[in-house]
C-alpha cells in the first residue's frame, strides 16, 4: 500500500514538471533557462574539479619535499622524520598512520592488538605534541633532569 502512494506521488511529480517545461507558452524560455543554468552548473563544477587536482598535486609535492629534509641536500642531512622537529606534513603523516594502527589493534583484540594499539597511540601522541623519538630516548637515556625544547621551556621533568 505505501509502496504504490510513493510510485503514485512520484509520477505526479514528473508529470506536473513535464507539464511545466513543455507548455506551448513559456515552455521555451523555460527550457532555454534549464539548459542555461546546466552549462553554467557543468563549466562550475569543471573549474571547481581542475582547481582542487591542482592544489593536492601541489600540496604532495609539498610533502614529498618536507619527507625529504626541505629540499636541501647537504650531506649528512637526515630524513625529515629523524629530525628533532617535525614539519608539519611529517605530523600529519605520522598521525594518521598512528590513527590507523591503533584502530587495527583495537580490531585485532588481544595481546597482538594492545601492541599495537600502544604503537599506534604513542605515534599519534608524538605527531600531536612534535615530540620526536630522538627526543624521548635522549630524555630516557640521560638519567638526570633534563630541559624540554622549545613549547615547554623553563618547566623540569625528574626522570625516574
Amino acid at each position: 500500500m505505501r509502496g504504490d502512494l510513493g510510485i503514485g506521488v512520484i509520477a505526479a511529480g514528473v508529470g506536473a514538471g513535464l507539464m511545466y517545461l513543455l507548455d506551448p507558452g513559456g515552455g521555451r524560455r523555460r527550457r532555454a533557462l534549464l539548459r542555461d543554468k546546466g552549462i553554467k552548473l557543468t563549466h562550475i563544477t569543471t573549474r571547481a574539479v581542475d582547481k582542487t587536482s591542482r592544489d593536492m598535486k601541489n600540496r604532495i609535492h609539498g610533502i614529498m619535499v618536507s619527507l625529504q629534509g626541505g629540499g636541501q641536500s647537504r650531506p649528512g642531512r637526515r630524513l625529515a622524520l629523524f629530525q628533532r622537529n617535525w614539519p608539519p606534513a611529517v605530523r600529519l603523516m605520522v598521525a594518521a598512520i598512528g590513527s590507523i594502527v591503533t584502530a587495527a589493534g583495537i580490531a585485532r583484540r588481544g595481546p597482538a592488538g594492545a601492541i599495537f594499539a600502544g604503537i599506534g597511540a604513542g605515534l599519534t601522541g608524538m605527531a600531536a605534541t612534535n615530540f620526536s623519538i630522538r627526543n624521548f630516548m635522549e630524555s630516557v637515556s640521560a638519567g638526570h633532569e633534563t630541559e624540554m625544547r622549545e613549547p615547554l621551556r623553563g618547566l623540569r621533568v625528574a626522570s625516574r
